[in-house]
């Protein structure tokens, strides 16, 4: 063990946050997840669980809810952008990271890092094209070209692409900032919100079922005929009920009529992750190494 190369990996999501320290392969060797609150809380936590480990990490992976900025060029590099997390618009992640720990370090989304685990690891291993689609405390997504993250101006929101409403769907959306956005409509608050429960309250082809299925339908149709990816890994905790996967895909077909690409009809089109609730942090970890997302790795 002490001769292994150890490289730490943060997934900072929306509801927890996960450290974990692992090697070059995404073997993970220890792992740590506490609430997301504030950033200072969560910078402490980060500190203390690093520098509280025999193993000392040569570089660290951070996989960060969005939208944050990825681009080392620009000014704000690092910077979380107007969120609806109280305490993070605009903060400086990398630079509280760099202060507190001082590895060399690369960011990607959450929902990247999720993707870049399951193309090297999991269920998008054998595309070209595949998208990672995580429905949780928001909705976001990742676009996987030949195994590595689509370069983008910023990263893709695509829980913020607009949908049809449902007739007599007059719930409020729970995004401050869209009134008819997946994830206003159908992440977990909006869920909560709308039916009082989570989604795993309720069983397939119930109305609260169906509704959620038919608007992430909507959402994957978009998808296929913006990007017509090889599949769509649907990961996250509402991503999680059974038998959503499954209707999810019978929607999107339903929207996209005889005009979607017959893969899409296929079983299994649509999955979850191979990696399941690791996905991310294994992702933030292989992140830092062995692709050429490496070569962008910088001292923070």
């Amino acid at each position: 063990m002490h001769n292994t190369i150890c490289i730490g990996g943060i997934e900072l999501g929306g509801t927890k946050t996960v450290f974990a320290i692992g090697n070059t392969a995404g073997t993970i060797f220890r792992k740590e997840t506490v609430p997301t609150r504030e950033p200072v809380s969560v910078i402490a936590d980060a500190c203390r669980f690093f520098k509280n480990d025999a193993r000392a990490i040569s570089a660290l992976g951070v996989g960060a809810f969005g939208p944050v900025v990825i681009d080392r060029q620009a000014p704000d590099f690092g910077h979380l952008l107007e969120t609806n997390k109280p305490g993070w618009s605009g903060f400086d992640l990398m630079g509280a990271l760099a202060a507190g720990i001082g590895v060399p370090a690369l960011l990607v989304t959450d929902v990247g890092a999720a993707a870049i685990a399951e193309a090297r690891l999991g269920a998008l291993r054998s595309v070209e094209i595949g998208i990672y689609l995580t429905v949780g405390t928001g909705i976001g997504g990742a676009i996987i070209c030949n195994g590595e993250l689509l370069p983008a101006l910023l990263h893709p929101e695509m829980g913020h692409v607009a949908l049809h409403r449902l007739p007599d769907d007059g719930a409020s959306s729970t995004c401050s900032f869209h009134d008819d956005c997946a994830e206003g409509l159908v992440a977990g608050p909006a869920i909560l919100a709308r039916f009082g429960a989570s989604l795993d309250h309720f069983a397939p082809a119930s109305a609260q079922f169906d509704l959620v299925a038919d608007y992430l339908g909507q959402l994957c149709s978009n998808l296929v005929l913006t990007l017509s990816p090889q599949r769509i890994v649907l990961g996250g905790g509402v991503g999680q009920a059974p038998g959503l996967t499954l209707a999810v895909q019978e929607a999107m077909v339903r929207k996209l009529g005889v005009y979607g690409p017959a893969a899409t009809r296929q079983a299994g089109y649509v999955c979850p992750p191979a990696l399941a609730q690791d996905a991310g942090v294994i992702g933030a970890v292989l992140c830092a190494v062995g692709s050429s997302e490496a070569r962008t790795i910088v001292n923070i």
